[in-house]
């Protein structure tokens, strides 16, 4: 194989040069010659001899500083004739880095020097430095949290102790005081006459009173040893307003305290106010560090003078390897580029920004759970919660709302347990995940009762031929490891790419520290999109999937919520109200009672009340009732929110009976007489919609049972329920 020559590598001197005494002019036998960085003297910088024969060369390091031969000529350390190659680059970067050469007689008296050697075409670059790229994040605080609005802002302390406060992403003001304190930002913007260092667009001003300590950080996760065994270089530009010099220190430290507030530069701000970029390096020793990602971390701090106002921007630090470089240039660039560079820290926050979830009720503190938020999931498919089909692989899982977050929480009572949770959509529901990516973000965890809880997530298109499983028929089967396996014909799996099955372990919370809530990572998913033609214009039905596996008895979960939202950042789901939320959840089922009262009950609170008719015959001379006859009359219920279909609608007497009214007998006001009638008996139903239904009086009713003369009012009194839920009707 042919290794070709290296470009960085340039022959130092001609086939063979006779270095002389200044003073004599006598070969300068056993002189010594100097390779030094000419960025830094007194630094030396390799140089190298080519070996290897052709086509194969490599080159090797020379003993530095060289001793001339006898006569004054270059050799390595073998006495061979040899001729020294220049690398003039910081590694194998093209960052130019000159030489700076001496040389000197046997006894050290000095003969001549070189400067800026070799000449290296920079392609009309005047700033090569400029090649490192800045590792900080915001480094001219493009963006802020404070108000720009007005001249200043000022953060107020009391007694605090190393407390962080953000002032900009990635940027925090770290602040000791022992009383009150205070530090006032604001952000300036130069005009471009100003011709500042590193033309900043951007500069923060920073002042403070009353404080021990005041040091703006910058945190960088990920590795307790970056940058470790190399050199660091770093600089920012900044100036003073105190009217004498002032000093400014850039420290390194690591997570764990190994390496502590190594100065990576310290700048001497002029006493005449005036700008000025400051640079520097340090070496960074390797790190003891026992810590890891994502936890670990180092920080890049720069002390601020107390009580003394600043301006500071333009911050950088990058690695220059294994060589130190103290002028390293600033890496100039927009501030749209300097945004654009924040994605990982709006990243996080726009995980969970909620937009609107495609689901319903699945933000299960405020799901209103109409058919009683407790309960029990077994072995056979039902609801459990509105818009919430459960089953268990097992035996029974307790459902409760926790009391806590108002979650819905389920406790295994049998080890290996695994149970789902389904729900459907339909029609323009269904259709709203065409031509869409799709994500999804489960907000649940489990207690330290029990054992890990492992979650799947399965979406599924239904084509207009398939139907709605009728429970207590599901649309496939659950093993105890949670996998679900499709069943349903003319359903399919909605392929999530390449990212293959969504599935994660669920956070553990602390129930006698529910301040752990704080670090429940969400379990985020995307890539879900159908790419079938036929499959895009054949589908009207929709499947969201979620599978809970748990091994250890006694296992505690609560699932918070479930959002489906488009695009590929999945999110928690929108803020909503209840009464929004049971509003949408009454597009499926409706009922008359208090949310919180089964259906059933023997209760009147809620309940419907009706007139019915009266015919009464007077005595024409005294007035007095003679006859009379009460027959039922026709009426309508109207529903608080339109129906996915017309439902199966149930009528119940106060006292819970089913398909009965409550008939109800006044005299003068008084309730006299209290029976239930059949509805079927006196009323035939018209007409069941999506928004109203309507009784009329039976052909064969006849009327009420007979009552006794008087002044009389006749009611009906009833409680309803309207099911039009899927899986219970189709």
């Amino acid at each position: 194989m042919t290794i070709p020559l290296d470009p960085h590598y340039i022959p130092a001197f001609s086939i063979e040069d006779v270095l002389l005494d200044k003073d004599t002019g006598a070969p300068l036998s056993g002189g010594l010659v100097y390779f030094e960085r000419d960025s830094q003297r007194g630094t030396l910088k390799p140089v190298y001899q080519i070996t290897g024969t052709s086509p194969n060369y490599a080159f090797i390091q020379l003993p530095n500083p060289m001793v001339l031969s006898s006569i004054g000529t270059f050799e390595d350390s073998l006495s061979n004739p040899v001729i020294p190659y220049f690398k003039p680059y910081v590694g194998d970067t093209d960052v130019i880095d000159l030489y700076y050469i001496r040389v000197e007689n046997s006894d050290g008296v000095p003969q001549f020097d070189r400067e800026a050697v070799p000449f290296v075409e920079t392609s009309g670059s005047s700033d090569a430095a400029s090649a490192f790229v800045n590792e900080l994040s915001n480094p001219q605080f493009a963006v802020v949290d404070f108000d720009t609005n007005t001249s200043t802002y000022t953060y107020n302390f009391t007694s605090a102790s190393f407390e962080a406060v953000q002032i900009a992403p990635d940027w925090e003001i770290v602040v000791s005081c022992p009383g009150a304190g205070t530090v006032i930002v604001s952000q300036i913007t130069p005009v471009g006459t100003l011709n500042r260092v590193t033309n900043p667009g951007t500069i923060l001003n920073i002042t403070s009173t009353g404080l021990t300590h005041l040091r703006l950080r910058q945190r960088l996760y990920g590795s307790p040893n970056l940058w470790g065994s190399g050199y660091l270089s770093g600089s920012f530009v900044a100036k003073t307003y105190s009217g004498t010099d002032v000093t400014m220190t850039m420290y390194y430290s690591q997570s764990d305290g190994t390496v502590m507030d190594l100065a990576v530069l310290t700048a001497s701000l002029p006493a005449s106010g005036s700008y000025g970029e400051f640079q520097g390096s340090v070496f960074v020793p390797a790190s003891t560090s026992t810590q890891d990602f994502p936890g670990a971390y180092v920080d890049i701090e720069i002390a601020i003078p107390l009580s003394i106002e600043i301006d500071i921007s333009s911050i950088m630090v990058a690695a220059t390897g294994e060589n130190s470089i103290d002028d390293i240039g600033y890496d100039q660039t927009t501030l749209a580029r300097q945004i654009d560079q924040l994605f990982h820290y709006y990243q996080v926050p726009l995980n969970y920004k909620p937009i609107p979830s495609m689901l319903t009720g699945w933000d299960f503190p405020l799901n209103p759970a109409q058919f009683g938020s407790s309960g029990t999931i077994t072995t056979t498919a039902a609801y459990a919660w509105d818009q919430t089909i459960c089953k268990s692989v097992v035996g029974n899982v307790a459902v409760i709302r926790n009391l806590v977050t108002n979650g819905f929480q389920a406790t295994t009572a049998n080890a290996n347990e695994a149970f789902y949770q389904i729900q459907y959509l339909t029609g323009a529901q269904a259709k709203e995940i065409l031509g869409k990516r799709m994500s999804v973000n489960v907000n649940a965890y489990r207690t330290q009762t029990g054992g890990v809880c492992n979650v799947k997530v399965y979406l599924y298109s239904g084509r207009a031929a398939a139907t709605v499983p009728i429970l207590p028929v599901s649309l496939g089967t659950i093993d105890a490891l949670g996998a679900f396996t499709l069943t349903a014909a003319s359903w399919t799996l909605i392929p999530r790419g390449n990212l293959g099955l969504a599935q994660g372990a669920l956070s553990t919370v602390d129930t006698a520290d529910y301040t752990t809530l704080n670090d429940v990572v969400d379990l985020d998913f995307n890539g879900w999109q159908i790419n079938d033609s036929a499959q895009n214009a054949d589908t009207d039905k929709f499947a969201i999937v979620v599978t809970y596996s748990c091994p250890t008895t006694a296992t505690v979960v609560t699932i918070d919520s479930i959002a489906l939202v488009p695009g590929d950042i999945p999110t928690r789901p929108a803020p909503q109200t209840f009464d929004q939320v049971l509003e949408e959840c009454e597009y499926y089922y409706e009922k008359s009672y208090d949310n919180a009262q089964a259906v059933g009950s023997n209760v009147a609170v809620g309940e419907l009340v009706r007139k019915q008719t009266n015919n009464l015959t007077f005595n024409s001379g005294t007035g007095a009732v003679t006859s009379l006859t009460t027959s039922p009359s026709s009426f309508d219920i109207q529903w608080r929110t339109i129906k996915r279909i017309a439902g199966n609608v149930v009528l119940y007497a106060t006292d819970g009976t089913l398909n009965t009214v409550r008939l109800s007998v006044y005299l003068a006001g008084v309730n006299t007489t209290e029976s239930n009638i059949a509805v079927g008996t006196y009323w035939t139903i018209i007409n069941n919609g999506t928004k109203a239904i309507n009784y009329i009086t039976a052909s064969n009713a006849g009327g009420f049972p007979a009552v006794s003369q008087g002044q009389l009012d006749v009611f009906i009194r009833f409680q309803y329920s309207n099911d039009a839920r899927l899986g219970i009707i189709a």
